[in-house]
């Protein structure tokens, strides 16, 4: 009797987790890929946060899908009507920054013809995502924290101060603890944003979802392309599940589509991609010292987030957790 109470409990509890996650697809607008344990726990996680308005700190590495939790949030909460707004805390020099987030009013400086709302009013009534948080310049942190302790806000060269009402997602790839230790983030601005803390898996953690990843990214391309009849062989399935992706899911995103754009359409062979130093195969021997190898991969990865943003700098190193000059140092170093 005591294991038929039990298993109808667990049974329930399994049900309700998966009309929640079905509630949470349809509010999102797409479905969220992976049947991993660690994924499907974080998921479990945001699906029960996202009604309730509390600041969460997202955690993980760069190209783990931090932006979809964050839009998950969004979208399952009483701001869904609202705007969903991403602010790239790296993506932007300092002296740009605090216009941007906060506004500026007409004459604040040269050039300033006109007001500029900012990220955290455009965002008033939604969410504003703060990705890579880690980079906000410390010198903004006290305006930051004051927005999110009162609700006010002060453009610059403005006498007038306004108040939004905005829930704030934050992400980053960086040890928050150790920044605030180390003194380069503010512990009161820390303590504000991490109420909650989620950690997004890296795609080592969730192997089993490869070949449901890259299946769906390969069909995703193909019907962008215009070719019919995309598929993936068994070989080359597991080959990409075999394969280190130190650039997560948006790296496989990346390799899948460009063997599809690649091809006529059809089913792809494991011949059809050769792994690169981003993702060689495991035991693979590579040629060259240990730092020379290290130089190959950052030369890898910094070439294909370029090329995957269009040549966009600066977005270039938004995604790969960078700040500009870091990327542009990197870049003219390994050149």
């Amino acid at each position: 009797e005591l294991e038929g109470v039990l298993a109808r409990a667990l049974e329930l509890g399994r049900l309700r987790r998966e009309a929640r996650r079905a509630a949470a697809e349809g509010a999102l607008g797409r479905p969220l890929i992976g049947q991993a344990p660690a994924f499907r726990k974080v998921v479990d996680q945001a699906v029960r946060l996202a009604p309730r308005d509390v600041p969460v700190l997202v955690y993980g590495q760069t190209g783990t899908g931090k932006e979809l939790l964050a839009a998950l949030l969004h979208a399952g909460s009483a701001r869904a009507r609202g705007p969903l707004v991403r602010f790239s805390c790296a993506a932007i020099t300092e002296s740009l920054a605090e216009s941007e987030l906060f506004g500026h009013g007409k004459g604040a400086f040269t050039g300033a013809t006109a007001a500029h709302r900012g990220y955290f009013a455009r965002a008033h009534g939604g969410t504003l995502v703060l990705d890579e948080i880690g980079e906000l310049p410390l010198a903004l942190q006290p305006k930051l924290l004051r927005a999110l302790q009162s609700g006010e806000l002060q453009p610059v060269g403005a006498a007038d101060v306004e108040h939004v009402d905005v829930r704030v997602v934050a992400c980053t790839h960086r040890d928050l603890r150790a920044e605030v230790e180390a003194g380069r983030f503010r512990a009161d601005l820390y303590y504000r944003l991490s109420v909650v803390e989620l950690t997004m898996p890296p795609l080592e953690a969730r192997r089993s979802d490869i070949p449901l990843l890259a299946t769906v990214f390969a069909q995703s391309a193909g019907g962008r392309f215009g070719l019919e009849g995309v598929s993936l062989s068994t070989e080359l399935l597991e080959v990409l599940s075999a394969a280190p992706w130190p650039g997560n899911v948006r790296e496989l995103e990346n390799v899948v589509t460009r063997l599809v754009a690649l091809s006529d359409g059809g089913r792809l062979e494991a011949s059809a991609w050769t792994p690169t130093a981003g993702a060689a195969s495991p035991g693979a021997p590579r040629a060259g010292t240990f730092r020379e190898q290290v130089e190959q991969l950052e030369r890898t990865l910094l070439t294909e987030a370029l090329a995957s943003a269009g040549g966009n700098q600066s977005e270039a190193a938004r995604r790969l957790g960078l700040s500009r000059a870091t990327f542009l140092d990197k870049l003219k170093r390994l050149s």
